[in-house]
């Protein structure tokens, strides 16, 4: 099963994540996309690369993948990947596209929301309903990497049996 990972790739701590992740993820016999690691594309140095390139790399990457895992966040270039993955899981091909699986792992999301403060001050998080009910019909959404982890096992298992 290959697995392209998107989410937040900009800070010092986003990389960090993402590189430990996909290392785990490859411990778990996963093939794997993350875009750090991506030198045609991600190469500081190079002044070669434009908007188009990495588009274009990207997208090939995407659909070289079965699933998307999603780092929800308010990144777009993440939004765009998961809406353009879901048209290909459910439009385009459902047995080679198996779907989403979302991490958000914010931990203001753990806060129960407080119906006496309003705005700033009701200090739950939130997340866009339309990526959580887009993620929640497709192999959903997940607090933590590891239950978000047990789903892509759970999906590999289901593929290999078919």
């Amino acid at each position: 099963m290959r697995i392209y990972m998107g989410g937040p790739m900009f800070t010092a701590a986003d990389v960090a994540f993402n590189l430990q992740l996909a290392v785990r993820l490859r411990v778990l016999g996963f093939s794997v996309y993350c875009p750090n690691e991506s030198e045609p594309i991600n190469d500081k140095t190079r002044t070669d690369v434009t908007a188009r390139k990495i588009y274009d790399f990207d997208i090939a990457e995407l659909e070289a993948a079965n699933v998307l895992l999603c780092q929800v966040s308010e990144d777009s270039g993440t939004n765009w990947e998961a809406g353009y993955f879901d048209c290909l899981s459910k439009h385009v091909d459902p047995s080679r596209y198996w779907g989403i699986v979302g991490v958000a792992s914010d931990i203001r999301l753990r806060t129960p929301p407080n119906p006496a403060c309003t705005g700033v001050e009701n200090m739950a998080g939130y997340v866009n309903p339309l990526v959580v009910g887009g993620m929640q019909q497709s192999l959903g959404i997940y607090l933590d990497i590891d239950a978000a982890i047990d789903r892509l096992l759970e999906v590999r298992k289901a593929h290999e049996t078919q």
